[in-house]
Protein backbone atom coordinates (compact mmCIF):
# COMPACT_ATOMS: atom_id res chain seq x y z
CA UNK A 1 0.00 0.00 0.00
CA UNK A 2 1.50 3.44 -0.93
CA UNK A 3 0.96 5.86 1.86
CA UNK A 4 0.45 8.83 0.19
CA UNK A 5 -2.96 10.31 -0.65
CA UNK A 6 -4.66 11.48 -3.36
CA UNK A 7 -6.92 14.96 -3.31
CA UNK A 8 -9.18 14.97 -6.16
CA UNK A 9 -11.59 18.21 -6.11
CA UNK A 10 -15.01 17.05 -8.17
CA UNK A 11 -16.99 12.99 -7.99
CA UNK A 12 -18.13 13.24 -11.34
CA UNK A 13 -17.09 10.04 -13.61
CA UNK A 14 -13.53 11.35 -14.20
CA UNK A 15 -13.02 11.44 -10.48
CA UNK A 16 -14.16 7.88 -10.20
CA UNK A 17 -11.62 6.73 -13.29
CA UNK A 18 -8.86 8.38 -11.14
CA UNK A 19 -9.73 6.91 -7.87
CA UNK A 20 -9.95 3.30 -9.47
CA UNK A 21 -6.53 4.18 -11.00
CA UNK A 22 -5.18 5.18 -8.02
CA UNK A 23 -6.66 1.49 -6.12
CA UNK A 24 -4.91 -0.48 -8.44
CA UNK A 25 -1.07 0.86 -7.34
CA UNK A 26 -2.71 0.83 -3.43
CA UNK A 27 -3.21 4.99 -3.53
CA UNK A 28 -6.06 5.95 -1.50
CA UNK A 29 -8.19 8.81 -2.36
CA UNK A 30 -10.43 11.48 -1.01
CA UNK A 31 -12.79 13.71 -3.00
CA UNK A 32 -14.34 17.38 -2.64
CA UNK A 33 -17.69 17.16 -4.42
CA UNK A 34 -20.19 20.05 -4.12
CA UNK A 35 -23.10 17.09 -4.49
CA UNK A 36 -24.20 14.37 -2.19
CA UNK A 37 -24.49 11.97 -4.55
CA UNK A 38 -21.44 11.48 -6.92
CA UNK A 39 -19.74 9.26 -9.28
CA UNK A 40 -16.53 8.50 -7.47
CA UNK A 41 -18.15 8.11 -4.25
CA UNK A 42 -18.18 3.95 -3.88
CA UNK A 43 -14.81 4.17 -5.31
CA UNK A 44 -13.00 6.69 -3.02
CA UNK A 45 -11.23 6.14 0.21
CA UNK A 46 -12.79 9.53 1.70
CA UNK A 47 -14.67 12.41 0.75
CA UNK A 48 -16.21 15.99 1.61
CA UNK A 49 -19.13 17.75 0.79
CA UNK A 50 -19.23 21.34 0.59
CA UNK A 51 -19.50 23.96 -1.85
CA UNK A 52 -16.47 25.70 -2.70
CA UNK A 53 -16.57 28.69 -0.03
CA UNK A 54 -16.48 26.01 2.91
CA UNK A 55 -13.42 27.56 4.83
CA UNK A 56 -13.48 24.09 7.56
CA UNK A 57 -14.48 21.73 5.10
CA UNK A 58 -11.97 23.05 2.27
CA UNK A 59 -8.77 23.03 5.21
CA UNK A 60 -9.76 19.66 6.57
CA UNK A 61 -9.64 18.65 2.42
CA UNK A 62 -6.16 19.68 2.23
CA UNK A 63 -4.67 18.39 5.47
CA UNK A 64 -6.38 14.93 4.23
CA UNK A 65 -4.45 14.51 1.53
CA UNK A 66 -0.37 14.62 -0.12
CA UNK A 67 -1.25 15.64 -3.74
CA UNK A 68 -4.11 17.62 -5.37
CA UNK A 69 -5.29 17.26 -8.91
CA UNK A 70 -8.87 17.98 -10.67
CA UNK A 71 -11.66 16.64 -12.63
CA UNK A 72 -13.02 19.92 -14.11
CA UNK A 73 -11.41 22.84 -14.80
CA UNK A 74 -14.49 25.46 -13.11
CA UNK A 75 -13.00 25.48 -10.11
CA UNK A 76 -12.87 29.07 -8.29
CA UNK A 77 -8.53 30.51 -8.38
CA UNK A 78 -9.00 31.12 -4.72
CA UNK A 79 -9.85 27.40 -4.15
CA UNK A 80 -7.12 26.25 -6.35
CA UNK A 81 -4.85 28.59 -4.70
CA UNK A 82 -5.74 28.01 -1.24
CA UNK A 83 -4.48 24.26 -2.08
CA UNK A 84 -1.47 25.21 -4.13
CA UNK A 85 -0.04 27.60 -1.13
CA UNK A 86 -0.09 24.51 0.89
CA UNK A 87 0.80 21.44 -1.23
CA UNK A 88 2.05 20.45 -5.10
CA UNK A 89 -1.51 20.60 -7.15
CA UNK A 90 -1.21 18.79 -10.60
CA UNK A 91 -1.48 21.01 -13.15
CA UNK A 92 -0.76 24.14 -11.19
CA UNK A 93 -3.41 27.01 -10.80
CA UNK A 94 -1.97 28.81 -13.49
CA UNK A 95 -2.64 26.33 -16.32
CA UNK A 96 -6.28 25.52 -14.58
CA UNK A 97 -6.86 29.18 -14.90
CA UNK A 98 -6.18 29.67 -18.46
CA UNK A 99 -7.89 26.73 -19.56
CA UNK A 100 -10.56 28.22 -17.57
CA UNK A 101 -11.28 31.10 -19.76
CA UNK A 102 -11.80 31.13 -23.14
CA UNK A 103 -10.45 34.64 -23.94
CA UNK A 104 -7.01 34.10 -21.46
CA UNK A 105 -6.83 30.59 -23.63
CA UNK A 106 -6.92 32.03 -27.07
CA UNK A 107 -4.34 34.61 -26.14
CA UNK A 108 -2.19 32.14 -24.48
CA UNK A 109 -2.07 29.99 -27.73
CA UNK A 110 -1.83 32.31 -30.52
CA UNK A 111 1.32 33.83 -28.86
CA UNK A 112 2.92 30.33 -29.39
CA UNK A 113 5.23 30.10 -32.50
CA UNK A 114 3.27 28.02 -34.87
CA UNK A 115 0.13 27.53 -32.91
CA UNK A 116 -3.65 28.89 -34.19
CA UNK A 117 -6.89 28.88 -32.86
CA UNK A 118 -10.47 29.70 -34.62
CA UNK A 119 -10.04 33.88 -35.53
CA UNK A 120 -11.84 35.59 -32.30
CA UNK A 121 -13.41 38.57 -30.94
CA UNK A 122 -13.60 39.64 -27.70
CA UNK A 123 -17.34 40.85 -26.82
CA UNK A 124 -18.34 43.52 -23.91
CA UNK A 125 -21.96 45.31 -25.48
CA UNK A 126 -24.13 45.36 -28.27
CA UNK A 127 -22.39 47.09 -30.90
CA UNK A 128 -19.22 45.29 -30.34
CA UNK A 129 -21.51 42.13 -31.47
CA UNK A 130 -23.14 43.87 -34.15
CA UNK A 131 -19.60 44.52 -35.90
CA UNK A 132 -17.54 41.73 -35.47
CA UNK A 133 -20.50 39.25 -36.44
CA UNK A 134 -20.78 41.00 -39.64
CA UNK A 135 -16.70 40.97 -40.12
CA UNK A 136 -17.28 37.10 -39.65
CA UNK A 137 -20.52 37.41 -42.39
CA UNK A 138 -22.81 36.30 -39.86
CA UNK A 139 -21.13 32.76 -39.28
CA UNK A 140 -20.54 32.62 -35.80
CA UNK A 141 -20.43 31.73 -32.05
CA UNK A 142 -20.87 33.91 -28.94
CA UNK A 143 -19.77 32.04 -26.09
CA UNK A 144 -19.31 32.77 -22.37
CA UNK A 145 -15.59 33.36 -21.74
CA UNK A 146 -15.96 30.75 -18.34
CA UNK A 147 -18.15 28.25 -17.37
CA UNK A 148 -19.58 26.66 -20.33
CA UNK A 149 -19.12 23.35 -21.14
CA UNK A 150 -21.09 20.40 -23.68
CA UNK A 151 -22.65 23.47 -25.54
CA UNK A 152 -23.47 25.47 -22.18
CA UNK A 153 -23.25 28.96 -22.38
CA UNK A 154 -22.82 29.21 -26.33
CA UNK A 155 -25.27 31.46 -29.10
CA UNK A 156 -25.72 30.55 -32.77
CA UNK A 157 -24.90 34.21 -34.07
CA UNK A 158 -26.67 35.11 -37.32
CA UNK A 159 -28.06 37.85 -39.12
CA UNK A 160 -31.78 36.69 -38.67
CA UNK A 161 -31.13 36.47 -34.40
CA UNK A 162 -29.29 38.81 -34.22
CA UNK A 163 -31.68 41.60 -32.78
CA UNK A 164 -32.74 39.39 -29.86
CA UNK A 165 -29.26 39.96 -28.39
CA UNK A 166 -29.83 44.05 -28.23
CA UNK A 167 -31.17 44.32 -24.73
CA UNK A 168 -29.27 41.67 -22.83
CA UNK A 169 -26.21 42.05 -20.66
CA UNK A 170 -23.28 41.32 -23.33
CA UNK A 171 -20.41 41.54 -21.28
CA UNK A 172 -17.06 38.72 -20.58
CA UNK A 173 -18.32 37.08 -23.72
CA UNK A 174 -16.02 35.57 -26.72
CA UNK A 175 -17.54 35.60 -30.77
CA UNK A 176 -15.51 32.64 -32.56
CA UNK A 177 -15.76 32.73 -36.28
CA UNK A 178 -17.21 29.05 -37.39
CA UNK A 179 -15.07 26.88 -38.92
CA UNK A 180 -16.02 24.83 -42.02
CA UNK A 181 -13.58 21.56 -40.88
CA UNK A 182 -12.95 18.23 -41.76
CA UNK A 183 -13.24 16.73 -38.95
CA UNK A 184 -12.53 16.95 -34.85
CA UNK A 185 -9.28 15.36 -32.73
CA UNK A 186 -7.65 15.60 -29.90
CA UNK A 187 -4.59 14.41 -28.61
CA UNK A 188 -3.35 14.14 -24.58
CA UNK A 189 -0.41 14.60 -23.25
CA UNK A 190 1.19 13.67 -19.47
CA UNK A 191 4.34 14.64 -17.82
CA UNK A 192 6.41 16.87 -15.92
CA UNK A 193 9.02 18.67 -17.13
CA UNK A 194 11.27 16.35 -17.63
CA UNK A 195 9.33 13.60 -19.76
CA UNK A 196 6.27 13.78 -21.76
CA UNK A 197 4.11 10.59 -23.44
CA UNK A 198 1.35 11.33 -25.46
CA UNK A 199 -2.14 8.89 -26.54
CA UNK A 200 -2.07 9.32 -30.19
CA UNK A 201 -5.04 11.51 -31.64
CA UNK A 202 -8.72 10.43 -32.09
CA UNK A 203 -11.51 11.20 -33.89
CA UNK A 204 -14.11 13.20 -31.94
CA UNK A 205 -17.90 13.62 -33.25
CA UNK A 206 -20.21 15.44 -31.65
CA UNK A 207 -23.85 16.58 -32.06
CA UNK A 208 -25.38 19.44 -30.01
CA UNK A 209 -21.78 20.39 -28.82
CA UNK A 210 -21.87 17.22 -27.00
CA UNK A 211 -19.08 14.28 -27.87
CA UNK A 212 -20.95 11.49 -29.06
CA UNK A 213 -18.00 9.13 -29.94
CA UNK A 214 -14.23 8.59 -30.11
CA UNK A 215 -12.89 6.65 -32.66
CA UNK A 216 -9.34 5.37 -32.57
CA UNK A 217 -7.16 5.63 -34.41
CA UNK A 218 -8.38 8.56 -36.04
CA UNK A 219 -8.81 8.73 -39.48
CA UNK A 220 -5.85 11.71 -40.68
CA UNK A 221 -2.86 10.86 -42.65
CA UNK A 222 0.31 10.38 -40.98
CA UNK A 223 1.93 13.65 -41.88
CA UNK A 224 -1.40 15.78 -40.01
CA UNK A 225 -1.20 13.09 -36.98
CA UNK A 226 2.43 13.78 -36.21
CA UNK A 227 2.08 17.69 -36.71
CA UNK A 228 -1.29 17.34 -34.43
CA UNK A 229 1.18 15.31 -31.61
CA UNK A 230 4.28 17.68 -32.65
CA UNK A 231 1.73 20.80 -31.64
CA UNK A 232 0.14 19.44 -28.62
CA UNK A 233 3.52 18.56 -26.96
CA UNK A 234 4.62 22.41 -28.00
CA UNK A 235 1.43 23.46 -25.99
CA UNK A 236 1.99 21.47 -23.15
CA UNK A 237 6.13 22.89 -22.84
CA UNK A 238 4.81 26.39 -23.13
CA UNK A 239 2.38 25.47 -19.76
CA UNK A 240 5.30 23.63 -18.42
CA UNK A 241 2.99 21.30 -17.68
CA UNK A 242 2.81 18.90 -15.13
CA UNK A 243 -0.36 16.47 -14.90
CA UNK A 244 -2.03 15.85 -17.99
CA UNK A 245 -3.94 17.91 -20.45
CA UNK A 246 -5.81 17.48 -23.21
CA UNK A 247 -5.50 19.42 -26.37
CA UNK A 248 -8.62 19.39 -28.72
CA UNK A 249 -8.43 20.65 -32.59
CA UNK A 250 -10.33 21.07 -35.72
CA UNK A 251 -8.46 19.64 -39.14
CA UNK A 252 -9.57 22.06 -41.82
CA UNK A 253 -10.47 21.59 -45.48
CA UNK A 254 -7.61 22.58 -46.54
CA UNK A 255 -5.47 20.53 -43.95
CA UNK A 256 -4.47 23.64 -41.19
CA UNK A 257 -4.92 22.65 -37.58
CA UNK A 258 -6.23 24.90 -35.36
CA UNK A 259 -6.73 24.51 -31.77
CA UNK A 260 -10.09 24.58 -29.97
CA UNK A 261 -9.97 24.07 -26.51
CA UNK A 262 -7.61 22.76 -23.94
CA UNK A 263 -8.51 20.80 -20.94
CA UNK A 264 -6.14 20.15 -17.90
CA UNK A 265 -7.92 16.91 -16.73
CA UNK A 266 -8.18 13.45 -17.90
CA UNK A 267 -11.03 13.58 -21.12
CA UNK A 268 -14.16 12.44 -22.26
CA UNK A 269 -12.19 11.64 -25.42
CA UNK A 270 -9.57 9.59 -23.46
CA UNK A 271 -11.63 7.17 -22.09
CA UNK A 272 -11.30 4.35 -24.75
CA UNK A 273 -7.64 4.10 -22.97
CA UNK A 274 -8.50 2.27 -20.41
CA UNK A 275 -9.32 -0.66 -22.84
CA UNK A 276 -7.10 -0.15 -25.59
CA UNK A 277 -4.23 0.90 -23.73
CA UNK A 278 -1.68 -0.76 -21.21
CA UNK A 279 -1.66 2.48 -19.13
CA UNK A 280 -4.52 4.58 -19.65
CA UNK A 281 -4.64 8.16 -19.16
CA UNK A 282 -5.97 8.18 -15.72
CA UNK A 283 -3.29 5.32 -14.79
CA UNK A 284 -0.55 7.70 -16.13
CA UNK A 285 -2.11 10.55 -13.90
CA UNK A 286 -1.67 8.97 -10.90
CA UNK A 287 1.72 7.17 -11.71
CA UNK A 288 2.71 11.03 -12.82
CA UNK A 289 1.27 12.41 -9.00
CA UNK A 290 2.65 9.34 -6.85
CA UNK A 291 5.35 7.78 -8.58
CA UNK A 292 7.03 11.58 -10.52
CA UNK A 293 6.92 8.87 -13.63
CA UNK A 294 4.71 8.46 -16.92
CA UNK A 295 4.73 5.31 -18.84
CA UNK A 296 4.48 4.91 -22.63
CA UNK A 297 0.75 3.34 -23.32
CA UNK A 298 1.11 1.21 -25.25
CA UNK A 299 -1.71 0.67 -27.20
CA UNK A 300 -2.97 -2.64 -28.60
CA UNK A 301 -6.15 -1.87 -30.08
CA UNK A 302 -8.92 -0.44 -32.49
CA UNK A 303 -12.03 0.82 -30.58
CA UNK A 304 -15.10 3.38 -30.99
CA UNK A 305 -15.84 4.93 -27.61
CA UNK A 306 -19.96 5.68 -28.00
CA UNK A 307 -21.30 7.97 -24.36
CA UNK A 308 -24.37 6.65 -23.50
CA UNK A 309 -26.26 10.42 -23.16
CA UNK A 310 -29.57 11.22 -21.55
CA UNK A 311 -32.41 8.44 -21.60
CA UNK A 312 -30.37 6.05 -23.83
CA UNK A 313 -29.09 4.87 -20.21
CA UNK A 314 -32.17 3.00 -19.65
CA UNK A 315 -30.82 0.82 -22.38
CA UNK A 316 -27.79 0.53 -20.04
CA UNK A 317 -28.62 -3.42 -19.28
CA UNK A 318 -28.33 -4.54 -23.05
CA UNK A 319 -25.59 -2.26 -23.67
CA UNK A 320 -23.60 -4.16 -21.25
CA UNK A 321 -24.25 -7.48 -22.69
CA UNK A 322 -22.98 -6.93 -25.81
CA UNK A 323 -19.98 -4.67 -25.09
CA UNK A 324 -17.88 -2.78 -21.97
CA UNK A 325 -20.00 -0.67 -20.81
CA UNK A 326 -19.10 1.67 -17.65
CA UNK A 327 -22.24 2.90 -15.15
CA UNK A 328 -20.94 6.37 -14.06
CA UNK A 329 -23.71 5.72 -11.39
CA UNK A 330 -25.46 9.46 -11.86
CA UNK A 331 -28.95 9.47 -9.67
CA UNK A 332 -30.64 11.33 -11.96
CA UNK A 333 -31.50 10.52 -15.95
CA UNK A 334 -31.05 14.37 -17.61
CA UNK A 335 -31.73 15.36 -21.19
CA UNK A 336 -27.90 15.44 -22.69
CA UNK A 337 -26.29 14.55 -19.57
CA UNK A 338 -23.75 11.78 -19.75
CA UNK A 339 -24.49 8.64 -18.09
CA UNK A 340 -21.76 6.18 -19.34
CA UNK A 341 -19.98 4.78 -22.14
CA UNK A 342 -19.35 1.82 -23.69
CA UNK A 343 -16.16 0.51 -26.00
CA UNK A 344 -16.71 -0.97 -29.48
CA UNK A 345 -14.05 -3.28 -31.25
CA UNK A 346 -15.58 -4.18 -34.27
Amino acid sequence: MNKKVLGIIGGGQLGMFICIAARKIGVKTVIYSNEEHFSAKKFCDHYFVGNTGDEIKINKFIDSADFFTIETENIPKEFLRKIENQKKLFPSSKIIEIAQNRLKEKKFLNNIIGIETTPYFEINNFEELKTYSKEFEYNCILKTQELGYDGKGQYVIKNSNLEKFKNLNLTNLILEKRINFQLEISVIVIGNLIKKIHYPPVENHHKDSILRQTIFPANISEKISKKAIKMALKISRSLKLEGVLAVEMFVTKDNKILINELAPRPHNSGHWTMDSSEFSQFDNLVSLIIKNEVRVPNVFKKCKMINIIGKDYLKFKAIEEKFIAYDYYKEQVRLNRKMGHYIDFE
